[in-house]
């Protein structure tokens, strides 16, 4: 049976790091099903858009906490404002 992710109510009651450790996480899941789909190996082709689904939750949750920083006139650093994508290009 298919692993149970967390709904948007669990991931809000999360710190902002647990979430963006999900995040990687999920990533590097996602590239090697994609690399396995690709190469015919993938068993589970279901995991794909369950991931994709579930990667989004975790990026709603923390664009949302990030909202709720700028419209408070919070002093978050630019780098914490940033899109997760962007951080770890390099």
């Amino acid at each position: 049976m298919a692993e149970k992710y967390p709904g948007a109510k669990e991931l809000r009651a999360l710190p902002d790091s647990d979430l963006t450790q999900q995040l990687e996480g999920l990533r590097r899941e996602q590239w090697q099903h994609r690399l396995k789909a690709k190469d015919g190996s993938l068993q589970q082709t279901h995991l794909l858009p369950a991931l994709k689904r579930q990667l989004a939750r975790l990026q709603t949750v923390l664009r949302e906490r990030r909202a709720e920083v700028d419209r408070q006139g919070g002093s978050a650093s630019p780098a914490s404002r940033s899109h997760p994508e962007q951080q770890g290009a390099g």
